[in-house]
């Protein structure tokens, strides 16, 4: 019930109503006295009722205050008086007839023409007190209520239950239900980028002071790949032609008011007005049928209750689809020339003839960046990132860190590759404080599935960037504590050097102690790492009887890469350092590694799949050796798609059948054809071989 209501209810003093019934009462009784046949029913003052009249026009309450319950006590007590004077008003033995007829208090009240008119469309008067039961009130009340939430002026009660993480779980289960909404609340802000560092040129002018505008203008009219002077003169002369393209800021795109947020055009990018990409809001019906693709399981009121607890907690979900300049053709030729018929020129080629081809891009970085090209590398992948930037929706807010991608979706998975590429991009060019925004921006996709590992290398954005609490705290909370899973090497022994930056030595080594507890083979190889090998006696060495799993090594090789350069600071070094040898080499090291083979990580049977995709695309060598040769042969690993969920789109809905198909045919007709050729070879060498001999 709103205040606004109760307001109503005490308007007057309840002394000064009892009085006023009292004197009606006296002067009903008097009436009967003096012989009156017919006495016409007074109608009680009946306040509930215009409030149940009113109840649809108030839509905006202003919040229940704590006088809820007085007021409603004086609706029973004004229900008591009532009930009283139509017993008095009974006696008269010629008022049945008329007493039957209700007249209602609020038809004497003016009101508007408006007002007027929607009583006269009403066909059923309001209720008295008398006729309303204790059901129907609390439904009212809980209605109110339900309003006042909804409006944001009353914060909704969560269980707290759902709030809590007594233990981290054990157990990985699907889609990581553990990690509720109300959880996701306290987190938000840690998957909240600051969208005002979204843009490297402002860390620039954080490092290097205020540029001036003609150097800005210099910057943003730089080509991001090498052109030649008269295509880039064609390439503009084509940029007047198409309205809003560019603008003075470099951030209109045809067809939107909004201006990008992410990127900047290039001059060198050819101009359109078609959009590769679009973005879409799932509707509650798509996010049950892909709830249910998933827990084919669950009842029906069960996904109901997710999808509401995820839109009362702000969350929303999109999904990318193909816009007017997609082409499944082009697709099909990219698919073709990448897993049916390998070539890397016909993929440039493809580059070439379609410009804004999002896999094509990709693939055509990868490509160059291993051929050693890192500045046409970048270039390609801003230009990824700038699809994607474009196809925002004006609902995607991406620093509410509230917006998912569902990762199911193949288009989805695209703009996750884009914005992992863009973070080697952004650490390449050193403004680490935007990589770590756009490590927000990948880890609000999804943050429980967290399907790129972003749980494995944020703790150094941040480390660097100097956020040292922001991995405390980060460290704490359920996104990290809720699953064994989640509490990466990575994470443990970073807050460890957080603690010791923000001046807390004693919580340092409590949280080291713990780091080498949980992970005890990533602090021997630190430890390694920060003596030199050659340094290391036999003693020092991780035991040989000790069995490692390669979910271990790879975590531990991942990090182990980084933390030297967080380590730069020779007191830490050395305090870490000191600290490594008294866990791990003291006479009460066996107290502290007690079953040091059975911890979480080292039990799990399969490497997970996020691991193994972040591994993959950082293409960090001493990680990527670790990798057992078993999963390369037993999956087909493609880098514009790493390990696709078993649930959802693929790039072969995205194909043209026939086309694909007839390609299979030509590659098997040419397989078969070389393998009859190869046959002609062998038998001709065995048969001059044969002569030889007879020789």
């Amino acid at each position: 019930m709103s205040s606004r209501t109760i307001r109503k209810l005490e308007n007057k003093n309840i002394e000064d109503e009892l009085a006023e019934i009292n004197s009606r009462l006296l002067e009903k009784s008097k009436g009967q006295k003096n012989g009156k046949k017919k006495v016409k029913q007074r109608v009680a003052r009946n306040n509930f009722a215009v409030f149940l009249d009113e109840e649809e026009k108030e839509k905006e309450e202003e919040g229940v205050d704590s006088d809820t319950e007085k007021g409603i006590n004086k609706i029973n007590d004004n229900t008591k008086i009532n009930e009283s004077e139509e017993r008095s008003a009974e006696d008269g033995k010629d008022t049945e007839e008329e007493d039957e007829k209700f007249v209602d208090a609020k038809e004497r009240i003016k009101g508007n023409k408006k007002k007027n008119k929607r009583k006269k469309k009403k066909t059923s008067k309001a209720k008295t007190i008398d006729q309303i039961d204790e059901d129907e009130l609390e439904k009212l009340l809980s209605q109110v209520e339900l309003e006042d939430v909804k409006s944001g002026r009353r914060p909704k009660k969560e269980d707290e239950s759902e709030n809590v993480v007594l233990e981290p779980s054990g157990i990985l289960t699907l889609d990581c239900r553990l990690f509720t909404a109300a959880m996701f609340r306290r987190c938000r802000r840690f998957v909240s980028p600051d969208k005002r560092y979204m843009d490297p040129d402002r860390e620039y002018q954080g490092l290097f002071g205020k540029l001036s505008n003609a150097a800005i203008k210099d910057a943003d009219s730089t080509a991001s790949s090498f052109v030649t002077p008269e295509v880039l003169k064609q390439i503009k002369r084509m940029s007047r032609r198409v309205r809003g393209w560019g603008g003075s800021d470099h951030r209109s795109v045809p067809g939107r008011t909004r201006k990008l947020t992410l990127t900047k055009i290039r001059d060198d990018w050819i101009p359109t007005n078609r959009k590769p990409l679009v973005m879409e809001e799932m509707k509650e019906g798509e996010l049950k049928a892909l709830i249910r693709s998933k827990h084919p399981d669950d009842w029906d009121d069960a996904v109901d209750s997710q999808i509401k607890a995820d839109t009362d907690a702000g969350i929303k979900y999109f999904r990318m689809t193909e816009g007017p300049l997609y082409s499944r053709a082009l697709t099909t030729e990219f698919f073709i020339s990448i897993a049916i018929e390998p070539d890397h020129e016909s993929v440039i080629q493809l580059l070439q003839k379609a410009p804004y081809h999002l896999e094509s891009i990709l693939q055509v970085a990868s490509i160059l960046q291993r051929q050693g090209d890192k500045s046409n590398t970048n270039g390609l992948i801003e230009r990824a990132l700038f699809i994607f930037d474009w196809s925002l929706k004006n609902t995607f807010d991406i620093g509410s860190g509230c917006c998912r991608l569902p990762f199911e979706f193949y288009l989805n998975r695209q703009i996750y590759l884009s914005v992992f590429r863009y973070i080697t991009v952004l650490t390449r060019k050193s403004t680490l404080y935007t990589a770590f925004n756009y490590c927000k921006l990948l880890f609000s996709f999804d943050p429980a599935n967290d399907p790129y590992g972003v749980r494995y290398f944020i703790d150094y954005y941040a480390f660097v960037s100097d956020e040292f609490q922001y991995i405390i705290d980060l460290f704490n909370s359920p996104l990290i504590q809720c699953y064994e899973e989640w509490i990466t090497p990575s994470m443990c022994y970073t807050a460890s050097f957080c603690h010791w930056k923000l001046g807390h030595i004693d919580e340092a080594k409590e949280q080291l102690r713990m780091a080498v507890k949980r992970h005890p083979y990533t602090g021997y190889a630190i430890l390694s790492k920060l003596l030199g090998a050659s340094s290391l006696s036999s003693s020092y060495e991780w035991p040989t009887e000790k069995e490692v799993s390669k979910t271990v090594e790879i975590a531990t090789a991942v990090y182990t890469v980084r933390v030297g350069q967080m380590l730069g600071d020779v007191q830490l070094k050395n305090f870490i350092t000191e600290e490594l040898k008294l866990l791990l080499f003291a006479k009460n090291a066996k107290d502290i590694l007690q079953d040091d083979d059975k911890y979480y990580l080292n039990t799990l049977k399969e490497i997970p799949h996020n691991l193994l995709r972040h591994v993959i695309l950082s293409d960090e060598t001493s990680a990527m050796a670790k990798i057992p040769e078993s999963f390369w042969s037993t999956h087909e690993v493609y880098e514009f798609d790493i390990l696709p969920p078993d649930h959802g789109t693929k790039i072969y809905d995205y194909l043209d059948q026939n086309r694909a198909a007839e390609a299979v045919i030509n590659r098997s007709a040419q397989e078969v054809d070389s393998q009859q050729i190869q046959q002609l070879i062998d038998q001709a060498h065995e048969a001059q071989q044969t002569r030889n001999n007879q020789q």
